[in-house]
């Protein structure tokens, strides 16, 4: 649960609601970085699920304490955990920012804790951003049920498809998007998703791992 109220009528942010499988629930945000590295969540192979405005954290900077809430805290199929501070690049020359993002690493780090700060370089950056936009656009409604999944495991260990097209062949376009929304098959996020893109028939999409 939210430390601090999410949504508030008086911010001037882009605010609304991601529809999150991986939590279960619509997860809320402020801004569209946040919107977009949610998805970068979703599709993540690592990511169990994810929490926004985690914990409230207080450390020194300069002669006084601070408080501060990191914007998420996700977890890790491997049980690791991360904490994400979400900001645009523009905003980390400010020094009264630099100042407590640095401090705040500080603090992470002397608690055992992992923790990075995101901005667009890697949220927009092209092709993932737009591969992860198409990719969710197609997803619809909830996983797949346990006997219908086993059924398209046969099918794909079966055919074996190589390449994208070849998975739409095999299931249909919607079905085949869908697919991919949902992780049951994969793509490089970081190459241009075409007809011919290589799919993969386990372990999710391949894409530059921030919690590696």
């Amino acid at each position: 649960m939210a430390v601090r109220k999410v949504i508030t009528r008086s911010s001037c942010h882009f605010r609304g609601y991601f529809p999150s499988l991986k939590n279960g629930h619509s997860v809320a945000w402020e801004s569209q970085l946040e919107g977009g590295f949610f998805r970068l969540l979703e599709l993540s192979p690592s990511v169990l699920r994810y929490e926004v405005q985690p914990t409230r954290e207080r450390f020194p900077l300069g002669n006084a304490f601070v408080d501060y809430v990191p914007d998420l805290r996700v977890f890790l199929k491997n049980g690791g955990e991360w904490w994400i501070e979400i900001k645009p690049a523009k905003k980390l020359l400010i020094c009264s920012v630099k100042q407590k993002l640095s401090a705040a690493a500080i603090h992470f780090s002397v608690t055992n804790r992992n923790f990075s700060v995101v901005t667009e370089e890697l949220i927009w950056r092209e092709p993932l951003a737009t591969n992860l936009q198409k990719i969710l656009y197609h997803r619809r409604g909830p996983f797949l049920s346990s006997s219908y999944h086993v059924e398209v495991c046969f099918q794909l260990n079966k055919h074996k498809p190589q390449v994208f097209h070849e998975v739409v062949s095999l299931f249909g376009t919607m079905e085949a998007w869908r697919l991919l929304g949902l992780c049951i098959i994969g793509v490089d996020l970081e190459e241009p998703l075409v007809e011919e893109s290589k799919v993969f028939l386990s372990g999710g999409h391949r894409h530059a791992d921030i919690f590696a």
